[in-house]
């Protein structure tokens, strides 16, 4: 090698260094911001695990605790297009990817906005309802296993979230302008004065339904735009996750019992009792990272998932979005 080239050597050594201090310290900067902006957020949150599949191509949307399983699941889609995967982690911590079946045997690749069980029924959000798995098929399945759905059940909306929560199912819509619009008749003025055009329709358990529950809601929340989750907490406090790229998002809980009636909502042509989520049931708004999505109360705690740290996104992985953190519930 001559002194020519072993100088070029050295200064091109020196310049990848040079670079990769920058990004180390890039890297450090955003983590410390983050960590400073969301202060409140990280003070109460405690990291349980890494989300599944964040690396794979994985876009994780909502998460579900299977108690007779001991497991969680892990629904959304995959960014390249492709057959929308589902995740599940057991209690050893272990995790299989496996993928679900329409009832016509064609593969689902919907967007897996929501995931919910029973304890003897999984149900997985698609256009215009919901589709009906047997819970322990997806509490058994192997890695790169299928599960088929026994059942499709139709209702008046898409789900963007979905809980069974105590003897209700709770299917909700996002709305937020311009890309994801409502339906004229969910534009509401609440009781606090503001506009609100997101819904939840309240399914009530109903032995003589299909697979447990009523198709026809018994009543409605009027809720804010952006809603992604919601979940219940053990004193009836409902909790909605709102988010939508990078803003922060926000995890709201609101006192349902407090929660005013408005004028009678018309569901499928038929009238029946509104309330409202809004500023006069707000208890508390603890702001959190961007994309905080899918909500669970389990364990006397509220477990979040976040979409930022997936590949289609990337800047999540900055500072740390790829886990469930967990807070406490009260």
């Amino acid at each position: 090698m001559t002194k020519s080239e072993g100088r070029g050597r050295r200064i091109a050594l020196w310049a990848i260094g040079i670079v990769a201090g920058v990004l180390v310290l890039a890297l450090a900067v955003i983590n410390i911001y983050v960590h400073v902006a969301y202060h409140t957020y990280y003070s109460e949150a405690q990291r349980e695990f890494n989300i599944p599949g964040i690396h794979e191509g994985f876009v994780c949307q909502d998460l579900d605790y299977y108690d007779e399983a001991s497991c969680w699941l892990f629904s959304g889609y995959d960014a390249g297009g492709g057959a929308s995967p589902l995740y599940r982690r057991d209690a050893d911590g272990s995790v299989a990817r496996f993928y679900a079946k329409l009832p016509d045997g064609s593969v689902y690749d919907d967007h897996g906005s929501a995931i919910t069980t029973t304890g003897d029924h999984a149900f997985l959000a698609c256009e215009d309802g919901y589709l009906v798995f047997n819970a322990a098929d997806m509490g058994s399945v192997a890695a790169g296993g299928t599960v088929s759905a026994i059942a499709q059940v139709d209702l008046e909306i898409t789900p963007a979230f979905m809980n069974v929560e105590g003897d209700t199912l709770y299917a909700g819509t996002f709305h937020l302008i311009p890309s994801y619009p409502a339906p004229d008749e969910h534009h509401i003025i609440a009781s606090d004065g503001t506009e609100n055009a997101g819904v939840i329709f309240a399914y009530p358990a109903d032995a003589s339904g299909p697979y447990g529950f009523a198709t026809q809601a018994a009543y409605v929340y009027s809720i804010p735009d952006a809603v992604q989750g919601m979940c219940e907490l053990p004193n009836g406090d409902i909790v909605l996750s709102s988010s939508y790229g990078l803003t922060s998002s926000h995890l709201r809980t609101y006192d349902a019992h407090a929660a005013r009636q408005g004028d009678a909502f018309l569901v499928d042509g038929r009238a029946v009792p509104l309330y409202f989520l809004d500023g006069n049931s707000l208890v508390a708004d603890l702001v959190a990272p961007p994309m905080s999505e899918g909500i669970e109360t389990h364990d006397g705690r509220i477990w979040i998932s976040e979409e930022s740290a997936g590949n289609k996104y990337l800047f999540g992985k900055l500072y740390g979005a790829g886990s469930v953190y967990s807070i406490p519930a009260e």
